[in-house]
């Protein structure tokens, strides 16, 4: 194995004992390498312009990975690992269009009334290519506002984003969270690409627990 990898490797074990973790997300296997890493790509630059870049350590094992065209699969699978440390959310859609969402490695304080990006990893197993949905009772929607909707969660779509999902076996995605109160506050999160498509069980929902700093 090169050396470049085998160090980029020996970081993703090194980040992966280091993370603040809550459960690992699964890697998605046979992913088309090319597309993958445009995608990953456009992601790095979309969160440094939005002014929340990853953090130096992940970018430094990601580049070597990402400037690869060969070793796709063990490629593919690195990147990820690194990526899904930085998670808040997985979301999985099976074949049948059915939704499931988990907790993932990734703990984000917020602050209030103050914007914070954090990542999903959407497994799209059924190659799905309908918009990807959020809400949950704490959600703040359309004029809405009170005790019990504190937080507003909204996907991007904007480039390199599409409303839509892509339709590709993995992508990540970026949630930009602005609670409206501090303190410690509960949220869930429900997730469907459409009527009818939540899993059965409530396995659609992830609750979390925040920390809210209060603004200035």
């Amino acid at each position: 194995m090169p050396r470049t990898l085998l160090l980029a490797f020996n970081l993703v074990i090194f980040l992966a004992r280091n993370a603040e973790a809550q459960t690992a997300l699964p890697v998605v296997e046979d992913v088309e390498w090319m597309t993958f890493r445009d995608h990953c790509r456009q992601l790095i630059q979309s969160l440094k312009k939005a002014g929340s870049p990853l953090p130096t350590r992940t970018l430094r094992a990601l580049t070597p990975l990402l400037d690869r065209r060969a070793d796709g699969p063990e490629a593919a699978s690195a990147v990820q690992k690194l990526l899904d440390g930085h998670c808040l959310l997985g979301v999985s859609i099976n074949p049948e269009s059915r939704v499931k969402a988990a907790r993932g490695p990734a703990s984000v304080v917020l602050h209030q009334d103050r914007p914070t990006l954090a990542l999903i990893k959407v497994h799209n197993e059924g190659g799905v290519t309908h918009a990807l949905h959020v809400q949950g009772p704490e959600l703040i929607g359309a004029g809405e506002r009170g005790s019990d909707c504190w937080l507003e969660a909204r996907l991007e779509t904007s480039a390199p984003f599409a409303a839509e999902l892509s339709g590709r076996r993995v992508e990540y995605r970026v949630l930009r969270l602005t609670p409206r109160q501090f303190g410690k506050r509960e949220a869930t999160f429900q997730f469907d690409v459409g009527q009818g498509t939540q899993d059965l069980g409530f396995r659609a929902e992830v609750p979390i627990l925040f920390t809210i700093r209060k603004a200035d």
